[in-house]
């Protein structure tokens, strides 16, 4: 049996949101179960738990039996050894005969000529039967299945679906899946996982009825008629642009102005791969009616495949007009890339304000300004945010970060009490951000249970102090400082940059530079000199001076900086210089993962896909489940990657986030990759039974 008693699952994106509520029930390991969730996020969670993946955070799961580890997705493979020698260390791991498992696995998968390649040599498809005939050769009292039952690119599915009823008549299978066609096939029992309960019919009919049930509650749009709108987002979906046409022409002659034919041509014109026509159709379309969603959800898609600095530039000011935070987010992610430091900041302050209610935006929003400088800015925001969702320990770290760049003691004091509370686990991270903002003096200690500060009453922080006096380029106020610091240290790295800004700030652009140069020799873990040398690179027109900053920059094992040399080479270098700049940042970037993927984008850009797909492979190990991540790996790999592959992709984009599916076809399209298109198309778009009415 598998026992769930009270299982509260708390959710991957935020640490304060349940998937799973009070989930109870017990579900036999020695019958062919079917589970179906309505919620792709639920049964993602319900896999996990099954897994032992993810623990709950409230409630216990009891297993009676020994349930496999999810068919077909088998953990321990080591890429660089042979098949042959994974199924040697499979089983010993479960005490059993290698010969015969090496045996088994070589006939169902009928996989002969294969066994002695390295398993990251052989082709996806030869690694995917591998796997699942891997999985069935091992005995376990429970198989646990989360998708298929048998491989769908098997050569010899019938011997597959042998193996699997031999396993059946003696073991139980847990099988997970949305394909209501094999649940009633397979599965004896079937159970529908609701967020509090499981319910387990006898009747597999009865089971999908009520499954189907709580799919239709979780649509959006409940309206039994198709509105207009439904219509063309069908249309649009499954490409058929003579009904795209169509609609078009019937709008333009009700409204020779309407804004819905106006969009609807634009995306004729991009269908046909007139990309300056659409987009100026699209934007026309945004300017006539700005409260119409569709076109703007149109022209952030393009800004997003964009390659044109210029054009991208546009798009982003057109962008940022736009009220809704989601839109203007893609706005100022542009920006970030192609604009000023000044720009960013303040297109971030702008998505902030406009996402008011979105809690996920203005905390990216936030960080985003933290990064940039912009502490204060940064604190008004997350503390909207944490006043709209109190129990969010994560919002209340990141205001406490942003916090201590500028705030009294009284107040951090009063934000650990409140820490102590929501996330006692995060005051040890409380006492390391103080300790590297260098307020010591907010360090905790534990009186009877309650946190106080060691030192309530010292002077404002230093950081705090060069910071105002920067903003006001007060040069007295920075003078002052640089000179008690080279009162208590004679090489001071602090002093040497502060006198190297106020040089700068006189005009006097070489001896600051210099000095900063210098400031960076002498203290590289001290991070503001090198913010300063990453700006005076950007504005350097000299290529000698230019070229001395890069080197230096380069020279700093710190991702962020090192992005710094990069951006200031896109102007004045070649390309062979460029792509090794990136290619430094991508070698730094550590588990950045922000870096990671601008490091990818641009040796993408720079014609390095292969080098850009390594890095976005890193990436995408890191946060297997980030849809933008899996996107641009996606568009790399079309450019080398052959289609069973790019097929692997589609499926992994399918589970992560469907709604990019549309986008995948188009970059095929785009790539040239006309066959892989139909494929895809084939594979992911199965018209519905009413398009013949339609």
């Amino acid at each position: 049996m598998l026992i769930l008693e009270n299982v509260w699952v708390r959710s991957l994106q935020s640490r304060s949101h349940a998937v799973l509520c009070g989930l109870t029930g017990v579900i036999p390991t020695n019958r062919r179960v079917g589970i179906l969730c309505a919620s792709k996020i639920e049964r993602r969670a319900f896999s996990d738990l099954i897994m032992g993946v993810r623990a709950p955070a409230i409630g216990k799961v009891r297993r009676e039996a020994e349930i496999s580890s999810p068919v077909g997705r088998m953990a321990g493979i080591v890429v660089q050894h042979t098949l042959r020698r994974n199924c040697v260390f499979a089983a010993k791991m479960h005490r059993i005969e290698p010969t015969s498992l090496i045996k088994f696995v070589a006939f169902v998968a009928n996989i002969d000529a294969f066994m002695d390649v390295p398993y990251k040599q052989v082709p996806p498809d030869i690694a995917l039967s591998f796997r699942y005939a891997l999985s069935y050769g091992l005995p376990y009292e429970t198989y646990f299945v989360d998708g298929d039952i048998i491989p769908q690119t098997a050569e010899f599915t019938d011997r597959f679906a042998s193996v699997v009823k031999q396993r059946s008549a003696a073991s139980g299978f847990i099988v997970i899946s949305s394909n209501v066609k094999l649940v009633r096939e397979f599965c004896d029992i079937v159970g529908v996982v609701q967020s509090d309960k499981i319910v387990l019919y006898s009747n597999a009919q009865r089971a999908i009825h009520e499954y189907m049930r709580l799919v239709d509650l979780n649509k959006p749009d409940g309206d039994a008629a198709e509105t207009l709108l439904a219509r063309i987002r069908r249309a649009l979906k499954l490409e058929d642009w003579p009904m795209v046409a169509s609609i078009a022409a019937s709008e333009m002659e009700g409204d020779p102005d309407s804004t819905t034919a106006i969009w609807l041509y634009g995306e004729l014109a991009l269908s046909r791969g007139e990309r300056r026509r659409g987009i100026d159709l699209i934007l026309r379309a945004c300017q006539a009616n700005p409260s119409f969603e569709e076109p703007w959800k149109a022209l952030a898609r393009i800004a997003e495949d964009e390659q044109d600095e210029e054009r991208l530039k546009l798009l982003a000011s057109v962008l940022m007009t736009n009220g809704k935070g989601r839109i203007k987010r893609i706005a100022a992610k542009i920006i970030e890339q192609t604009g000023t430091d000044e720009a960013a900041v303040e297109a971030w302050r702008q998505v902030a304000v406009a996402a008011q209610g979105d809690v996920n935006i203005q905390i990216e929003a936030g960080d985003r300004l933290l990064r940039a400088g912009a502490g204060e800015d940064a604190a008004r925001i997350f503390e909207a945010a944490f006043a709209a969702d109190p129990t969010n320990g994560r919002i209340l770290v990141m205001l406490y970060r942003s916090e201590l760049l500028f705030s009294d003691n009284e107040r951090l004091a009063d934000l650990v009490v409140l820490m102590m509370t929501v996330c006692p686990e995060e005051i040890e991270r409380a006492i390391r951000l103080a300790q590297r903002a260098r307020r010591l003096e907010a360090k905790l200690i534990d009186e009877n249970g309650a946190p106080a500060l060691l030192e309530a009453q010292v002077e404002e922080a230093l950081p705090v102090r060069i910071r105002r006096a920067m903003k006001l380029q007060d040069v007295a106020a920075m003078a002052e400082i640089a000179e008690a610091e080279f009162r208590r240290d004679a090489d001071s790295a602090t002093g040497i940059w502060l006198f190297g800004e106020i040089a700068l700030i006189k005009g006097d652009r070489e001896r600051g530079g210099d000095l900063i140069l210098r400031a960076c020799q002498t203290d590289a873990e001290l991070e503001e000199p090198w913010k300063t040398l990453g700006r005076l690179a950007e504005e350097e027109k000299n290529e000698d001076r230019l070229s001395s900053y890069i080197s230096v920059l380069m020279t700093n094992n710190q991702g962020r900086v090192r992005r710094l040399a990069a951006k200031a080479l896109e102007s004045t270098g070649d390309e062979e210089s460029i792509l090794a700049a990136w290619r430094a940042v991508a070698h730094v970037s550590g588990g950045d993962l922000g870096l990671m993927m601008e490091a990818g984008d641009r040796l993408f850009r720079y014609g390095a896909a292969s080098e850009a797909s390594q890095v976005l492979s890193r990436a995408l190990h890191i946060d297997p489940r980030n849809g933008r991540v899996l996107m641009l790996l996606y568009r790399c790999e079309l450019a080398f990657a052959d289609d069973e592959r790019m097929m692997a992709l589609a499926d992994q984009i399918n589970e992560v986030s469907p709604a990019e599916l549309d986008r995948a076809i188009r970059l095929a399209s785009n790539a040239r990759r006309g066959e892989l298109g139909k494929r895809l198309k084939q594979r992911f778009r199965q018209p519905a039974s009413s398009d013949a009415s339609a």
